[in-house]
């Protein structure tokens, strides 16, 4: 939906959480990252330094926030918003950024009225990492099963983990994966946003 990451430069939450640990007088062992980079990061200290965790995720917080109030929504996203009004569809976010942070881009974009839920990171209830637990809440939030949900996103992680969890998913080349890694036999995948907009106002 935004390119936060993008905003924020490569890796400039893990910098930062490394520059604030390199200052605190005693750590159990040196912090480093992996696969998952900051989420990884903050379920370990969540887990083993608390103390920590809070000021880290309130450093992270800030960042995305930060970041997502200069980002651009993608391309026709507003339309597509817009469409899903027309046909009645109910629309949540997910996110595994801050939830201050979501609201705050879309507020700044005037794209907040159309989204019935957003499903986030709330402070270090780090469960918004994982993209099954976060698209479970939004039904949750939104009062419907997960089963009857369609997933948008441009990230193949998230289509796999969220279609596990029985929603339905649908690729978009407006996000970090190409078309190759989002396609599957279970998932379709449409070039942009517009496509799927102009398929909702169809039916």
């Amino acid at each position: 939906m935004f390119d936060v990451q993008a905003a924020m430069g490569p890796e400039a939450r893990e910098r930062a959480v490394i520059e604030l640990l390199a200052n605190r007088e005693h750590r159990p062992r040196p912090l480093t990252f992996g696969w998952f980079g900051i989420h990884q990061a903050l379920l370990y200290l969540a887990e083993c330094e608390p103390d920590h965790a809070i000021e880290a995720e309130a450093l992270v917080s800030d960042l995305e926030l930060d970041a997502a109030l200069t980002a651009r929504p993608a391309r026709s996203l507003d339309q597509l918003f817009a469409a899903c009004a027309a046909a009645e569809r109910k629309v949540a976010v997910i996110s595994d950024l801050s939830e201050y942070a979501v609201l705050a881009a879309l507020r700044a974009h005037g794209l907040e009225a159309p989204v019935a839920a957003v499903a986030a990171r709330q402070g270090l209830d780090l469960s918004a990492f994982d993209a099954a637990s976060t698209a479970q809440r939004a039904a949750l939030l939104l009062g419907v099963p997960l089963a009857t949900c369609l997933i948008v996103s441009g990230q193949f992680r998230r289509l796999y983990a969220t279609r596990q969890a029985g929603a339905v998913g649908l690729g978009c080349e407006c996000g970090r994966d190409p078309r190759k890694h989002l396609a599957d036999d279970q998932t379709p995948v449409v070039s942009n946003l517009a496509t799927l907009s102009h398929a909702l106002l169809a039916r």
